[in-house]
C-alpha cells in the first residue's frame, strides 16, 4: 500500500524546537526508503504487465497465423471442390427456394446445351425435355438423362429450401439395353426356328424322296419332267437351308471320335464325286501326310470340305475349265487342309464379311454355309481362313491343331499361312488314295 510522508507546513517549521529538528532527517530517510520500496514494487508490476502483454501478443499472433492457415486450407479445398465439380461427367444443378439455378457445372450445360446459371429450372426443363418417365428424361437433342433430386434442408437448416439435381447421360446404357433385349428376342426366335426346322426336316425328306420318283411317270412329257425337276431343286434347297440352320443353331457341336486322315479323304471323295461329274469339275487331292490320326467328327469335317468345294463349283459354273484342288500338309504344329479354286476370287470387303451369317452375293444362296463351316472348324479348336485376290481364285484354309490341348487363335494369329509357298517347298507328293470301290481320289 502506498504511503505518503507528513511534510510540515511553513508556520509549523517556524515553531519547531530543536528536538523536532533533530527528528526530521530520520523521518526523511524512512520516507525515502518507503518510496524506494514502492518504486521497486511499481517497477516489478510494470515488468509483469509487460511480460503479460508480450505473452498475449504472441498468443494473438499464433491465433492469427492459425486462422490464416485455416482460411488458406478452406480456400484450397474450395478450389479443389470446384475443379472436381467442373470435371465431373455428371451434371450437377443447385436450385434455390425460388426455383432459380444458382450453380451449374459444365457437364449440365453440355447436356442441356445452354448456359444455366441464373435461369428458372422449370423453363429450362420445358425447353429441353421432349418427354420423361419416372426418372429418365428424353431430350430434344436425342440424349437420355437420368434425374435424381435431393433437398438440402436435411444438410443445413430447416428453413433452407434449396435442392440439388444430379443429371447423368445414360443414352449408351439404354442403347445397350435395347440391343440386349433385341438379342434375347432374336435368340428366342432362333430357338423357335431351330425347333420348327427340326420338325420340318422329316416330312421334307419324304417329299424329296417321292419327288425323285416322279421322273419315271413324266419321262415321256418334257414339260412335266421340267416341272418335277424344279420341284426337286426347290426341295433340295429347302433341305440344305434347314440342315444349315440346325447345324448353325448347334454351334458346331458333335460327338468326338478318333479317325484316320485317309478315312476323311475317302469319305469326302465318295460324297462329292457325283456333284463333280454333274458340274464337270476336276478335283485334285494332294497329300504329303500318312497315318495321321484326328479327333473330332468325321462327318462334320467332311461337310465342311463339301461346302467349300460346292461353293467353288457354284462361283465357277461359267468356267468350262473349272478346277478345285485339296492340299493336305502340316505347318508348325498345325494340320492344314487348303481348298483352292480357279474362280473369280474375292475382294477385301467380301473376305471380311464372307463368314457372317446370311451374307451371300449368290442368287439363291442361304448365307449360312461358310458360317456353319467356320463354327464346325472352331469347335475342333481350329479356324477357317480365306486368302484371295480378285480374278485369281480363292483359297480356304482349314487349320486344326495337332495338339487338341492348344486352342487356335481366331483369324490365324498363331499360324502364318503362306499362300505363295509352293508344293516343291513343302515337298508335296500326290497320293492315289483308294476309296471303298477301289477308285482313286485323284479324279475329275
Amino acid at each position: 500500500m502506498q504511503q505518503t510522508a507528513n511534510i510540515p507546513t511553513a508556520p509549523q517549521a517556524l515553531s519547531l524546537d530543536s528536538s523536532s529538528a533533530l527528528q526530521d532527517p530520520v523521518q526523511l530517510v524512512a520516507a525515502f526508503e518507503q518510496f524506494g520500496r514502492l518504486s521497486d514494487q511499481l517497477q516489478q508490476s510494470y515488468q509483469e504487465l509487460d511480460n503479460r502483454a508480450a505473452e498475449l501478443t504472441e498468443q494473438l499472433a499464433s491465433a492469427q497465423d492459425e486462422r490464416l492457415k485455416q482460411l488458406a486450407e478452406k480456400e484450397q479445398l474450395a478450389h479443389r471442390l470446384q475443379a472436381l465439380l467442373n470435371a465431373l461427367p455428371a451434371g450437377v444443378l443447385l436450385i434455390d427456394d425460388k426455383g432459380v439455378i444458382t450453380t451449374a457445372n459444365p457437364a449440365a450445360e453440355l447436356f442441356l446445351e445452354q448456359s444455366l446459371t441464373g435461369k428458372q429450372w422449370r423453363r429450362v426443363y420445358a425447353h429441353s425435355v421432349a418427354r420423361h418417365t419416372e426418372q429418365d428424361l428424353y431430350l430434344n437433342s436425342g440424349r437420355i438423362l437420368s434425374l435424381k433430386k435431393q433437398s438440402l434442408d436435411a444438410l443445413a437448416d430447416e428453413n433452407n429450401q434449396e435442392e440439388i439435381i444430379l443429371l447423368d447421360d445414360i443414352s449408351e446404357q439404354r442403347m445397350l439395353e435395347g440391343l440386349a433385349d433385341r438379342k434375347n428376342r432374336l435368340a428366342a426366335m432362333g430357338q423357335m426356328a431351330a425347333g420348327l426346322a427340326h420338325q420340318l426336316r422329316t416330312p421334307l425328306a419324304s417329299a424329296v424322296l417321292y419327288a425323285s420318283q416322279l421322273n419315271q411317270f413324266t419321262s415321256d412329257n418334257p414339260q412335266q419332267n421340267k416341272a418335277v425337276e424344279k420341284v426337286r431343286t426347290c426341295m433340295r434347297y429347302l433341305e440344305k437351308l434347314i440342315n444349315d440352320m440346325l447345324m448353325y443353331a448347334k454351334g458346331g457341336e458333335f460327338a468326338e471320335q478318333k479317325f484316320q486322315l485317309n478315312d476323311l479323304l475317302v469319305t469326302f471323295n465318295t460324297r462329292i464325286e457325283t456333284r463333280l461329274k454333274e458340274s464337270n469339275t476336276q478335283l485334285t487331292i494332294i497329300s504329303q501326310l500318312n497315318d495321321i490320326q484326328l479327333t473330332g467328327s468325321l462327318d462334320a469335317l467332311v461337310s465342311v470340305l463339301i461346302n467349300l468345294v460346292e461353293n467353288a463349283i457354284q462361283v465357277n459354273e461359267d468356267n468350262e475349265d473349272s478346277k478345285v484342288e485339296l492340299e493336305v500338309y502340316q505347318q508348325a504344329n498345325y494340320f492344314i487342309l487348303a481348298v483352292r479354286d480357279n474362280g473369280p476370287g474375292l475382294s477385301m470387303l467380301q473376305q471380311t464379311k464372307i463368314f457372317e451369317p446370311f451374307f451371300t452375293q449368290r442368287e439363291g444362296g442361304t448365307g449360312l454355309g461358310l458360317a456353319v463351316a467356320q463354327s464346325i472348324v472352331q469347335a475342333h479348336h481350329g479356324d477357317l481362313l480365306v486368302r484371295s485376290q480378285p480374278a485369281s481364285g480363292a483359297t480356304f484354309y482349314i487349320c486344326l491343331p495337332l495338339n487338341r490341348g492348344e486352342q487356335f487363335m481366331a483369324s490365324g494369329h498363331k499360324v502364318n499361312i503362306d499362300p505363295e509357298k509352293t508344293k516343291k517347298d513343302r515337298s508335296v507328293s500326290s497320293q492315289n488314295i483308294s476309296n471303298e470301290n477301289g477308285e482313286k481320289h485323284e479324279s475329275n
